[in-house]
């Protein structure tokens, strides 16, 4: 009889033991699993906003009244489109720095860029968009106008629209559903 019993209190005091090396090791392991799936996060969206500007492009370079549809999935960081200062940015907090702290960076030439900016023991990640530089005019439901996106379950639906040359630059209209 007091044999069982001892098997059962070590069989038991494995258990707890076991239980206490996982719970160490998931507690060291996760800040690394945020910081990787954070990195994931930013090459992610880096493609992202590149595949969106191509479909700006291409109904920059089309005619008056051509329309494209953009989806995108929010699942972490606000998405603003900036039709007063032609600029379309992606901003969050991340476990993960994006690149150099404190330095923009050129991810492609005159047109995309990233600054990681530190904040506590976490970075502020932005990726920009400019077209103030691109002979083009931004809006938003036809107005100079600024909208941001939050995460969402859902994703949006991002129409993009030729509206002509105004003034000399090439009106783009974002309308979001």
């Amino acid at each position: 009889m007091k044999r069982k019993a001892v098997v059962w209190i070590s069989t038991v005091l494995y258990v707890l033991i076991s239980f206490a090396i996982i719970g160490l090791l998931l507690a060291a392991l996760r800040p690394k699993i945020a910081e990787t799936r954070d990195s994931f996060l930013i090459e992610q969206t880096i493609q992202s906003l590149n595949t969106m500007d191509d479909s700006i492009l291409i109904v920059k370079n089309e005619a008056q009244g051509a329309v494209r549809t953009y989806r995108i999935r929010l699942d972490k960081g606000d998405l603003t489109i900036d039709g007063i200062n032609e600029k379309i940015f992606w901003q969050a907090i991340s476990n993960a720095p994006g690149g150099e702290p404190n330095v923009e960076i050129d991810i492609i030439e005159g047109v995309m860029t990233e600054l990681t900016v530190p904040s506590g023991n976490l970075w502020n990640v932005t990726l920009k968009l400019d077209y103030s530089n691109r002979n083009m005019n931004i809006t938003v439901n036809g107005k100079d106008d600024k909208k941001t996106l939050t995460p969402a379950s859902l994703e949006y639906k991002i129409f993009i629209s030729n509206k002509g040359m105004q003034a000399g630059k090439q009106q783009i209209d974002f309308s979001i559903s």
